[in-house]
């Protein structure tokens, strides 16, 4: 049986609820970016690592064409300010992803000639903006940010929209499922049929999965499913590869890599 290593997200349901309901699996738990060290020390033969640390050497191989991506407005890698994005001057940062920090920095510098500096913090959205211009949220945190940012006039800035509508023009890569050191062949041949049958499952089964969800939230059932029906995308395209491509041409021009 293979292990998986996974994130406590409500995107990343349907792209392993099934083998998890089946048993098909296990699974290794943490934020993103913790997982690349528990990939790299073996403890689990595939995870899903943000795309930024593969590009730093996470890993030899990204496993099957299952990923989380979007192209458009993505609805949870969020940031909010009380300033415009010209104007930022600091920025509180959530860094459980690798990928959304980078991001950031990439469209700031390329879409607003702004480099500011990013100070790790704890992602409560209030303390983060009294301390900062801009704070950036990530997952459920940020889905459940949107709802009181809308509420109390703060600015919500896509990462997902800015990304594919305003920057690059492509799709956007955050995460994939990256086999570890070591892994051979014949395993990653049959982890790459395993991992895409239960995307193509859990995508099936969108509606069973949220009623049924195991991560706990305050999102409503309707508006979770229409998050992983509408704003994620499953599918590691050709046209993903090439936004990957582009995303990953950006951070070496930015030292990110």
């Amino acid at each position: 049986m293979f292990t998986l290593g996974i994130v406590p997200y409500l995107n990343a349901l349907p792209l392993y609820r099934t083998l998890e309901t089946s048993g098909a699996a296990s699974f290794i738990r943490a934020v993103p970016a913790q997982l690349t060290a528990r990939l790299s020390a073996g403890e689990c033969d595939v995870a899903l690592i943000p795309i930024v640390d593969y590009f730093r050497g996470a890993g030899p191989q990204i496993v099957s064409d299952a990923c989380i991506g979007s192209s458009g407005a993505v609805r949870s890698v969020l940031m909010f300010s009380n300033v415009p994005a010209q104007e930022i001057t600091s920025v509180a940062a959530d860094t459980s992803s690798h990928t959304s920090v980078a991001l950031l920095r990439v469209i700031l510098a390329d879409g607003y000639r702004v480099h500011p500096p990013f100070v790790e913090h704890a992602p409560d959205l209030r303390s983060m903006l009294a301390a900062h211009d801009a704070a950036l949220l990530i997952g459920d945190k940020a889905l459940e940010a949107a709802v009181l940012a809308k509420r109390e006039g703060i600015n919500i800035f896509d990462l997902g929209a800015a990304w594919t509508l305003a920057v690059a023009k492509k799709p956007f890569v955050y995460a994939a499922w990256v086999a570890r050191p070591g892994l051979d062949e014949a395993a990653r041949s049959e982890l790459a049929q395993l991992l895409s049958i239960a995307r193509d499952n859990g995508m099936h089964e969108i509606a069973s999965i949220v009623r049924d969800n195991p991560i706990k939230t305050t999102l409503p059932r309707e508006q979770i499913e229409d998050y992983l029906r509408h704003a994620i995308e499953y599918r590691l395209t050709s046209q993903h590869r090439e936004g990957m491509e582009e995303f990953r041409r950006r951070c070496a021009r930015h030292g990110l890599i």
